[in-house]
């Protein structure tokens, strides 16, 4: 007979408050709990492996109602892994985001440390360093674009896309790889890669010379 845990002992195995294990079991996405002759919870466990896959897909930033989508699928007629599949796809796209926003700020606060004077300003101005930074965000956001490229995974889309990376790092752009089969790819009426669009315009078709990438790019 597997042995069972009271709810302490579990919650102190899976590394989490009681109080979490308890809300978690009130939002059912535990299995119910067996019952002691004394009325204490009794976890199995299957109910601890459970419990430690929730606290992953959480780490990994699924909030509670994904999770519980993702773990009690009901009557949905899609496949649970295509549904993760589509799930995960907007949470890369989302962090992806989330990143070059990250990445721009970091760099607005690198460029102001290192070319900023660092001299008293006058009583009441702000400082040097915070303007620099102010002033390089502002142009990043003016700089920055939304590029396309189009891509098989032939090594001729690979060097496209590598050289389009190259153009870009330093300007604040965002590079969106995509198949030839999407839906975006229908849209700008594609129809040989690998391809670039630059702001929703198809501006190149083929494999650009890095010179090239830089002029399409930066402009």
């Amino acid at each position: 007979m597997a042995r069972l845990w009271q709810i302490g002992e579990i919650a102190k195995r899976a590394g989490v408050k009681v109080s979490t294990l308890r809300y978690y079991d009130a939002c059912g996405l535990l299995p119910p709990a067996q019952r002691a002759e004394s009325g204490y919870r009794l976890y199995a466990p299957e109910q601890l492996e459970r419990l430690q896959l929730i606290l992953e897909a959480r780490r990994l930033g699924l909030s509670l109602r994904q999770i519980r989508q993702v773990l009690d699928p009901g009557e949905q007629e899609q496949p649970p892994c295509e549904r993760v599949a589509l799930l995960l796809q907007r949470m890369v796209t989302r962090l992806n985001e989330r990143i070059e926003q990250l990445r721009a700020r970091r760099d607005a606060l690198v460029y102001a440390l290192s070319h900023a004077p660092l001299a008293d300003t006058e009583k009441g101005a702000p400082c040097n360093l915070l303007l620099a930074a102010i002033d390089y965000q502002r142009r990043w956001s003016f700089m920055a674009r939304t590029i396309e490229v189009f891509t098989a995974g032939c090594p001729l889309c690979d060097e496209t896309v590598q050289r389009v990376n190259n153009a870009v790092a330093q300007c604040g752009c965002t590079v969106i790889t995509r198949t030839p089969d999407s839906p975006e790819a229908q849209r700008y009426g594609i129809r040989a890669v690998p391809a670039i669009v630059v702001d929703g315009q198809l501006v190149f078709t083929g494999l650009p010379t890095q010179e090239q990438a830089n002029v399409l790019l930066i402009r």
